[in-house]
């Protein structure tokens, strides 16, 4: 990386850091409100002063660091964790519930297929007695 690489966060980071979303970032670099700069490899590279800069100067936002920048520190609400789970376990059912009935349409057509193969080998019976 660059010299520039190791003190720059990518715009990803930047909305980490920021606690906003990296199309809130990009659209902030797109109208020149964010100051960011392009490496080689053509990404957009912020740097944390800039960053708090903006920040700053949005005023609702402020610049969050270390854990507390990741939505998994933030913890789960219980509710919709279980709320989840229960979704899971109708979808497993809806999917158990169409495996079976694949297997039943499968039986059904293997059935089918076999009774059709005796009546095409059985010889053909004559109507009429005379003839």
């Amino acid at each position: 990386m660059s010299a520039h690489g190791a003190a720059h966060m990518s715009p990803a980071q930047a909305a980490q850091v920021a606690g906003v979303s990296r199309w809130a970032v990009l659209r902030a670099i797109k109208a020149q409100r964010l100051k960011a700069i392009r490496d080689n490899r053509n990404n957009w590279l912020i740097s944390p002063e800039d960053l708090a800069s903006w920040c700053a100067a949005q005023g609702e936002h402020t610049v969050r660091n270390g854990a507390a920048a990741h939505p998994a520190a933030q913890g789960f609400d219980m509710g919709e964790l279980v709320e989840l789970r229960e979704s899971l376990a109708r979808a497993n059912a809806r999917a158990d519930g169409a495996e079976r009935a694949r297997d039943q349409a499968e039986s059904d057509r293997d059935h089918w297929r076999a009774m059709a193969e005796r009546l095409a080998d059985a010889p053909r019976r004559r109507w009429w007695p005379f003839g």
